[in-house]
This record gives structure tokens, C-alpha cells and sequence, in this order.
């Protein structure tokens, strides 16, 4: 017997305007594993992410997550079905340290409610200790620990990129969904990052992971999909992916002709 997805998107469609950005979209996420979205610019990865995340509503089409149809969800609803997902800004808060950025991930804040504060203020006191020590505990899993009391904008671009990772996994969701945060990274961060996806999985959470990254996705992701045009055009291992001849004449020989141009005096 075929096990159920976590995540199903079904003839997902979007448009902006005259723009269609997604055209009868399907996808697939296994639960505990990593599923990555790859795909040129403009490919509607991004606007994939944010219609199973409930910030882009979908013109057609419907998602499901463990079963239940979340379309059309509101963003602020995510967590409560357990999705969370990051976006290409970093959405650090600069003036923040990096302790205290980490500490914004975690849902049902102890100073949320008045009445716990004035009521019976050792029971926030208590989850405020607790959220502090998994702060400290997802600092070190993510190698930020000795920064904790730095500002978030005495940070490199590196190490702000893993502060987001961290965050996000303060939240406690079951799927993460990342969109780029291997961008622009040097070797060492982005194989950090690699890893506590891969470690996050095996804790059991499960990843959607939109990059353009090839290192990122080739070693680290267990399924590809690939997008052109807002359409599905190859999905399978990391391995098939690089062999399928439409994927290397629409993306990998497109990112090598990139590079070669980038590179040229």
C-alpha cells in the first residue's frame, strides 16, 4: 500500500493579472524526508510555496496537508496545522539579539495573555525558562550559540541566514518550508544549513525546500520536483533529476551558461 503524502497540491493554478504563474500544478511531499522545488527564475516556485503556506490563494486547485484540504488557509493559521516557512528576505530583526530573535519563533507566548501574567505568573515564569533553555539547545544545534547576546546585525550574511533556520524550528511545525536560504552562502554555511535540515529530518520533521543552490539540493534533498513556466516538467531522486535531458536543457545548462557569464572578465 502507496503511504499518503504529508503535503498534496492538486491542479494547483495562479495567475496575477495576464500573468499565469502556476499551471495545473501537482506536487508531493513525503513525510519525513526532504522535497526540494527547482526550477529557472520566474518558474513559480515561490508562488507555490505561498499557496501552501495560505499567502497566495489559488485560482484553482486545492492542498492538503495529513489529509485535511487547507485551501485557502490564512498565513497566521499555519501553525496552528503545523506548517511554518521562511521567506527570501531574512526577516531578522536587526536590533534584536540573536537569542531574542530565536525566542519570536515559539507560539503561545507566555506574555501573550494578560491574565496569565496577572493571575498566575509562575506558569509564565515557567514556560519562559523552558523557551529560553530550547533557545539555547537550538543555538547550539545550529552553531550560534556563542552569539547569542550578539545583535542580529553584527552577524554575517552566513550566520543571519542560520539564525532564520533556527527560528523556524522554534516554532515546533511538523513540515518546515524553506524558500532560498541557500542563497548567496559561502561553502560552509550552506553545507550547515544542509545538515540541520538532515538532522531536522531525522527528528522527524519533514522539508519543502525551494533553492536554486545545486550543492544544497543534490546532497541534500531526497525528492526534486522541477518547475518551468509554472509547469511541472520532471520529478524524482536527486539522481534521475540530473540524467533527465528536459531538466538539463531548461535548468542546468541555463545555470552553467549563468555562471560562465558571471564569470567573464
Amino acid at each position: 500500500m502507496t503511504e499518503r503524502p504529508m503535503l498534496e497540491v492538486e491542479h494547483a493554478s495562479v495567475s496575477f493579472g495576464g500573468l499565469r504563474a502556476l499551471k495545473d500544478v501537482s506536487i508531493q511531499a513525503q513525510e519525513g524526508r526532504v522535497t526540494a522545488l527547482i526550477g529557472p527564475n520566474g518558474a513559480g516556485k515561490s508562488t507555490l510555496l505561498g499557496a501552501v503556506s495560505g499567502f497566495t490563494r489559488l485560482d484553482e486547485g486545492r492542498v492538503t496537508f495529513r489529509g485535511q484540504d487547507i485551501t485557502g488557509m490564512r498565513p497566521h493559521e499555519g501553525i496552528g496545522v503545523g506548517l511554518a516557512r521562511t521567506f527570501q528576505d531574512l526577516e531578522v530583526m536587526q536590533r534584536l539579539t540573536v537569542a531574542e530573535n530565536v525566542l519570536l519563533g515559539f507560539p503561545h507566548q507566555p506574555a501573550e495573555r494578560i491574565s496569565r501574567l496577572l493571575f498566575t505568573p509562575w506558569v509564565a515564569n515557567r514556560e519562559h525558562r523552558r523557551n529560553v533553555q530550547r533557545t539555547v539547545d537550538l543555538l547550539h544545534h545550529v552553531g550560534l550559540l556563542e552569539r547569542a547576546d550578539t545583535l542580529a546585525s553584527d552577524l554575517s550574511y552566513g550566520e543571519q541566514k542560520l539564525l532564520v533556520v533556527a527560528r523556524l524550528l522554534a516554532t515546533g511545525a511538523d513540515m518546515l518550508m524553506l524558500d532560498e536560504p541557500g542563497a548567496g552562502l559561502p561553502d560552509v554555511n550552506l553545507h550547515q544549513i544542509g545538515s540541520v535540515l538532515r538532522e531536522a529530518v531525522a527528528d522527524g520533521k519533514t522539508v519543502l525546500l525551494v533553492d536554486h543552490n545545486m550543492d544544497l539540493i543534490m546532497n541534500y534533498a531526497d525528492h526534486v520536483t522541477v518547475l518551468h513556466h509554472g509547469q511541472v516538467i520532471a520529478s524524482g531522486t536527486p539522481a534521475q533529476i540530473q540524467a533527465d535531458q528536459s531538466v538539463i536543457d531548461v535548468y542546468f545548462s541555463r545555470s552553467h551558461t549563468t555562471e560562465e557569464a558571471t564569470d567573464a572578465p
